[in-house]
């Protein structure tokens, strides 16, 4: 780490109670550079109550209601940062990005949906007149998988085609006695905002960048060869922000997309909810309602255990194109994460992400996406460190998978 261009730092973390905040709250606390952070939430008990638990004189809580703005704003200029987790980003993320602008704060948050992706990305130019940074996806996917995918298109002359996925190849299909427990505890600890933006970006004709232009596609009908160092699977497209970021920040590419890896009984149930979704059967909270659990049910019908081999996957990015006269894919993802699952392989990379910003290693000003200002190898070295048993270098934290095409 380097040190803050700030003598004291006061931050904000919008939505700091909930359970990527709570993450990303005691991550920052665990630094250097916290002089007063500022847990703001809708609900003020739940935020009242993390703050206690923390026990630490340089947290308060505050209530916000993120739908007023001049309240927004009035508490974004108490402060010299705002770290942002109030999901889900169709519903909250544009608003806030502009009233970060209006208050004039530098911003990082984990904006994982493409329809306020690209409604901030507009906003460029109000951003870089205001002399902010906003720094929009920087969490797990979007974010990692961005890095990711900067770092294979690093390896490149020229880049073509660039994937960013998240699922696996392999792993052991199991039938409900063994997963029972697990399933029940998933439906009861799952964040409802996640299954919300899975849903609605399910549902709805998503971006994908094909020959130079962006085309729409139905989410998880059709999709793509992914590439892990144990083999191949097909992964299906999905809505997310990655595929409208990338072709802006990273030049002359002529392709992108987004794909998702599902188990067979997920991807029948998202289908299933997307398409009832899209007949104004249910809104996608309602399908959000429902999935977790008729997932679950579905699982309970598995009639033998399936052993597809090694599992390996989790985050992953490629990029294709010319290298030495020669048509390749470079392949990479990581080999470890933090604690807390999703909660931690998204909040530390805000974290860090904010940290950088303190730091003046980010200077862009304007809207920007991780892969437009992020240093991936030096990125990977901070982020190993927080891992479950750090390996000892960045060649150690990340598998690399190389093709000829």
């Amino acid at each position: 780490m380097g040190a803050p261009i700030l003598d004291e730092v006061k931050i904000l973390a919008l939505g700091g109670s909930g359970a990527m905040g709570e993450v990303a709250v005691r991550t920052l606390l665990e630094g250097e550079y916290v002089d007063e952070l500022m847990v703001a939430d809708y609900d003020i008990d739940r935020a009242k109550q993390f703050v206690e638990s923390l026990n630490d004189e340089r947290v308060s809580a505050r209530h916000i209601d993120v739908q007023n703005t001049g309240a927004l704003e009035d508490l974004m200029s108490e402060v010299d940062l705002v770290i942002n987790t109030v999901g889900p980003f169709y519903r909250f993320g544009e608003a806030i990005v502009r009233a970060a602008i209006k208050a004039e704060r530098d911003y990082v948050d984990i904006m994982d949906d493409y329809g306020p992706a690209q409604q901030v990305l507009e906003l460029d130019e109000e951003a870089r007149r205001a002399g902010v940074t906003i720094l929009i996806g920087m969490g797990a996917s979007p974010g990692i998988t961005n890095i990711l995918a900067r770092h294979a298109a690093d390896q490149l002359d020229e880049v073509e085609y660039i994937q960013t996925a998240w699922g696996h190849v392999g792993g052991v299909l199991r039938p409900a006695p063994a997963i029972r427990r697990k399933s029940k505890r998933v439906i009861q600890d799952r964040v409802q905002a996640a299954f919300d933006h899975f849903l609605y970006n399910a549902s709805f004709k998503a971006p994908v960048f094909r020959d130079g232009q962006f085309v729409e596609v139905v989410p998880l009908e059709d999709g793509e060869e992914v590439t892990f160092p144990n083999g191949k699977g097909f992964f299906q497209y999905f809505g997310h922000p990655e595929p409208v970021t990338l072709p802006r920040f990273i030049k002359g590419i002529k392709g992108a997309c987004n794909l998702v890896g599902l188990e067979p009984e997920e991807l029948d149930v998202a289908r299933d909810l997307a398409a009832r979704v899209r007949a104004q059967e249910l809104s996608p909270v309602q399908a959000a309602e429902m999935y977790p659990q008729e997932v679950y049910t579905r699982k309970q019908q598995r009639p033998e255990t399936v052993d597809l081999g090694p599992r390996v996957g989790g985050l992953h990015a490629s990029a294709s194109g010319k290298k030495g006269g020669k048509r390749v894919r470079y392949g990479y993802g990581c080999l470890g994460e933090p604690p807390k699952g999703m909660a931690g392989s998204t909040s530390v990379p805000l974290v860090i992400g904010a940290e950088l910003i303190l730091e003046g290693e980010i200077e862009q000003r304007g809207v920007v996406a991780p892969e437009a200002c992020i240093d991936p190898l030096p990125f990977f070295e901070r982020y190993m460190k927080y891992w479950i048993n750090p390996p000892g270098s960045v060649e150690q934290a990340l598998y690399e998978v190389v093709e000829e095409l």
